[in-house]
């Protein structure tokens, strides 16, 4: 593939849409990937496809954009309790999220990642305001197979129709391990683990209201946890991998409120 056509996919964010995955701290590379997700929130059970690429004209700098569509997202209830009960209720589909960015080194081991999402097409009927966030990141490089990365994040929300979510800030931490690993035919294990504890510190305003009433006593905080699993291999100068990806999410560690996620993934490194 051409240096062109990565220009065009990475810059394409206007057409495609995505639900955030928590992703390690990495730096800027060249990557393209396309991953199949089942997921559990709510009770609301979801599939979705994932596309995401990222374009690096040169070490120190990319753009990318992740992109989806649910296809499915259903909830189902039994009971037979005194009585015989099912229930079951299609639920929105179509694109989800969109987010588009960019990441730069402007220190040796130090940058910035950037990105802006628009509110989701039919695929969701959560987060529906666009979001800036911004995200100042170290690398440390433990040891030739460990790498260690740290950002602090803040969210910000536009207004819209006179409602304005409240920002929020976060502290992500992720350790990628390379076993095996050749840099010069891009083939081994990758696996890497990734916390990310983020709050909103701020309630959410209904401005429709008076100001006295407008609050919506949406403050929050939690704590997302992701790993993921990878084999890459090289065949015929095409670098290329198989994943997996785990993501635990929203709530307690156990019970009914915590969202699960799992995908698998194919990723080209060109």
């Amino acid at each position: 593939m051409s240096r062109v056509s990565w220009i065009l996919i990475a810059l394409s964010p206007i057409t495609v849409w995505a639900a955030e995955i928590v992703r390690p701290v990495e730096a800027p590379a060249t990557r393209f990937a396309v991953a199949g997700f089942e997921e559990l929130d709510d009770d609301v059970y979801s599939t979705d496809m994932a596309v995401s690429a990222e374009y690096s004209p040169f070490k120190a700098f990319s753009v990318y954009a992740d992109a989806s569509f649910r296809f499915m997202s259903y909830s189902y209830e039994y009971s037979t309790e005194g009585y015989i009960h099912n229930y079951c209720n299609l639920h929105v589909n179509g694109f989800n999220e969109t987010y588009v960015g960019a990441k730069f080194f402007f220190l040796p081991n130090f940058g910035l990642n950037f990105n802006w999402r628009v509110p989701p097409g039919e695929g969701s009927q959560q987060n529906r305001f666009h979001r800036m966030n911004m995200e100042p990141f170290a690398l440390l490089h433990f040891s030739r197979d460990l790498t260690v990365g740290t950002s602090l994040r803040y969210n910000s929300f536009i207004e819209d129709n006179h409602y304005k979510p409240g920002d929020e800030i976060g502290f992500k931490a992720s350790f990628i391990w390379t076993l095996g690993w050749n840099e010069e035919r891009r083939s081994g294990w990758k696996i890497s683990e990734t916390f990310l504890y983020q709050a909103r510190f701020e309630e959410s305003e209904n401005r429709n209201l008076a100001k006295p009433y407008s609050k919506m006593k949406d403050a929050y905080r939690g704590m997302k946890i992701a790993f993921d699993a990878s084999r890459h291999f090289n065949i015929l100068g095409l670098p290329f991998g198989i994943g997996l990806n785990y993501e635990i999410h929203k709530g307690t560690l156990f019970g009914f409120e915590t969202g699960h996620r799992v995908g698998i993934y194919l990723e080209a490194l060109p």
